[in-house]
Parts: C-alpha cells; sequence; structure tokens
C-alpha cells in the first residue's frame, strides 16, 4: 500500500489551543503538535509553527482543515510554493530511506512511528519557507555589496535600506523563534527505536545541514546589516557636517556683511 502524506506552510504561526476548539467534534488523538483523528484512514498534524501535515492528503479533508485553521489565523495565507510531499509504502521487509519515498513494515495512521515522520516533514517544509525568506534578505543585501564593492558608497536612499535591513533582521528573529521548536520529541527518550527512526528522518531530509546553512546565512546578514548601519551612521555624520559647516560659512558671510554695511553707514 502507498500513502502519501503532503506537508503544507501557513505563513502565520498557529495557536493549537484555538484550532483544537475549531475540531472539538473529532477524536483528538495527541496535543503537542496537535493531532485530530478525521476518520479511521485520515489523520492531520497542525504544528504552532505554522505547518499543517495530512496523513495521508485528501483534497476534500485538507479543505475542511484549512477552512478551520484560517478562522484562527490573523494571515490566513498558505505557501504553496514550499509545500511538500512524502511518500510511504508499506508492506516491505525492512524500513528504508530512499528519494522522498519511504519504506516501512508496516502502517498504522495512529501510530508513534507515523507521528515521528509526520513531524520531521512539518519542519522540513517550515525550513523550506524559512530559507526561501533568507534567501530574499540575502538578496536584499546583494545591491548594497555591488555598489560598496566596485563604488566604495551606497547610493540607495536611507529609507530603502532601512526597509531591507528590517526585513532582514525580522527574518532572522523569525528563523531563531521557530528552530527552537525544532527539538527532538520527548519519545525519543523512552525508545531506542523511536530515536533512531528520528535520527533516520533527520538524514532524509537533511534537517541538520540544512540548519547549518541557514545559521551561516543568518551570520552574513547579521554581519552586513552591521555594516550597511555603519556605512549609513557615516553618511548621516558626513551630511550632518556639511551642514554645520554651511550653517557657519553663512553666519561668516552673514557677519562680514554686515560689518560692511556698518563701515559705509558709518562714513
Amino acid at each position: 500500500m502507498r500513502v502519501s502524506l503532503k506537508a503544507w506552510y501557513f505563513r502565520s504561526t498557529i495557536n493549537e489551543e484555538l484550532v483544537r476548539q475549531k475540531f472539538d467534534d473529532f477524536t483528538i488523538e495527541f496535543l503537542d503538535p496537535l493531532v485530530v483523528k478525521i476518520d479511521d484512514d485520515h489523520r492531520v498534524m497542525i504544528t504552532s509553527f505554522g505547518a499543517v501535515v495530512f496523513i495521508p492528503f485528501d483534497e476534500t479533508v485538507a479543505s475542511l482543515v484549512a477552512s478551520r485553521i484560517i478562522e484562527t489565523l490573523d494571515d490566513p495565507f498558505v505557501e504553496k510554493e514550499v509545500e511538500d510531499r512524502l511518500i510511504v509504502e508499506t508492506g516491505a521487509e525492512d524500513d528504508l530511506f530512499l528519494h522522498n519515498e519511504i519504506r516501512l513494515h508496516d502502517y498504522d495512521p495512529a501510530s508513534i512511528r507515523i507521528r515521528i515522520i509526520a513531524m520531521l516533514l512539518a519542519q522540513s517544509v517550515a525550513l523550506d519557507h524559512l530559507e526561501r525568506e533568507t534567501d530574499r534578505a540575502l538578496q536584499g543585501f546583494t545591491c548594497y555589496l555591488d555598489d560598496l564593492s566596485l563604488r566604495g558608497k551606497i547610493r540607495m536612499s536611507t529609507r530603502s535600506i532601512l526597509k531591507n535591513i528590517g526585513f532582514a533582521m525580522q527574518t532572522r528573529f523569525m528563523v531563531l523563534n521557530n528552530l527552537a521548536l525544532f527539538d527532538k520529541p520527548a519519545e525519543t527518550w523512552d525508545s531506542e527505536a523511536i530515536e533512531d527512526l528520528y535520527l533516520e528522518m533527520q538524514d532524509f531530509f537533511d534537517i541538520r545541514e540544512r540548519q547549518e546553512v541557514l545559521s551561516t546565512k543568518l551570520d552574513f546578514i547579521s554581519e552586513n546589516t552591521r555594516i550597511v548601519f555603519e556605512v549609513l551612521s557615516s553618511r548621516k555624520s558626513h551630511s550632518l557636517e556639511w551642514i554645520v559647516i554651511f550653517l557657519i560659512g553663512i553666519e561668516i558671510l552673514g557677519f562680514g556683511a554686515f560689518e560692511v554695511l556698518h563701515s559705509l553707514l558709518s562714513k
């Protein structure tokens, strides 16, 4: 049997308590992350960091679930560009982790094993979104770096610079805030087999490597944010110096003109 899991990512964080109330006519199988039993064959995992996993994916179920979640969100936008799908094939002699496909000996949608797999799929789709946002922030710095490298100055307006810096800082905060949620599930401490599955799934989705790359990019953004701030502050400082010099010059010229006028009137 082939089971297709699919993950969506909502741009807004999700209040699991509010969402749970929207599904009080269904069975809640797990609270953190929230797992709702739709029927004997379908489950949905809803995470606080915005990822929703359908086990398995069904258009009717997805439409129902999304409509209820959206009622609790300030920003109901779904990032369709980062949705992810995973095929789980059951009945295999041994567990195998292949490209975009997992083969398991048995399948139970309510099992801890499927919940761990769904959780890692949720983390992966969240990382997809954060990677995209981080790359956008990096692109915002490209024009500054080109100007600094080729001309030794930044020609963009202060407003544009501050908007890009604000976006980069917001992205960094969002990433760091979400990565804190990517801790090992409590079940891994109670079962060696579950921990092995968790580690296999981490390798399957390259979670640790992607986190390291993301961290490197964020460090780069942070350092360049500091440089741009320094350049911006220096530019403002030089502008103020020229304004002061201009005002002093006006004052000197004005005083000189007054002296000349006074001398002429005295004669």
